[in-house]
């Protein structure tokens, strides 16, 4: 017979848990921003609410787009950016259901999954609990390129609060080099 040990040992239950446990955020340079999207299979940005009240992050996304990077606008981030004559892949939707979609491996509005996730334009405490669920449940890189560190993005600028012309340049920087 059996033992009760040797059927549910505890070292593979160590195990498990072990995997979902993760550093934090690599602080990130924009060079290898832009190195990280050029080597990507099928990068996509997802943009938020701050595009709404910054018109020069709408601009950056616009260059981004030109740039080949397609666009998925959450919620009202899609008006400025149609304005501009973007076609975003989705614009109804809310990060939360952009989430779900992008832990779904059947998801592939282009006919591939996305490898590389920027997020531009969210609030930290929003974007902080979708960023944790693709951490631990989906293999995308995600890169926070906004103005606060990430924790729970695979790569990340580092806070720059103080100087929201830093951000911009940086942004540029990252664009200069795609």
């Amino acid at each position: 017979m059996i033992s009760k040990e040797e059927k549910f040992p505890i070292a593979k239950r160590y195990n498990v848990a072990d995997v979902q446990v993760s550093k934090e955020a690599t602080a990130v340079k924009p060079m290898v921003v832009a190195n990280l999207i050029k080597k990507a299979k099928n990068p996509v940005l997802i943009t938020g609410g701050a595009l709404l009240e910054d018109s020069k992050l709408v601009e950056i996304a616009v260059k981004f787009y030109e740039k080949g990077i397609p666009i998925i606008a959450t919620g009202g981030s899609s008006k400025p950016l149609i304005e501009r004559g973007i076609k975003p892949l989705f614009k109804t939707y809310t990060l939360h259901q952009i989430t779900q979609f992008l832990l779904d491996e059947e998801f592939k509005p282009n006919g591939k999954n996305f490898d590389v996730v920027l997020f531009l334009g969210f609030l930290p405490y929003y974007l902080s609990r979708m960023l944790s669920a693709l951490k631990h449940f989906s293999n995308i890189t995600t890169i926070a390129i906004d103005e606060f560190y990430h924790p729970h993005a695979k790569f990340s600028f580092t806070n720059l609060t103080k100087d929201k012309e830093l951000h911009y340049a940086m942004l540029e920087e990252v664009l200069s080099k795609l």
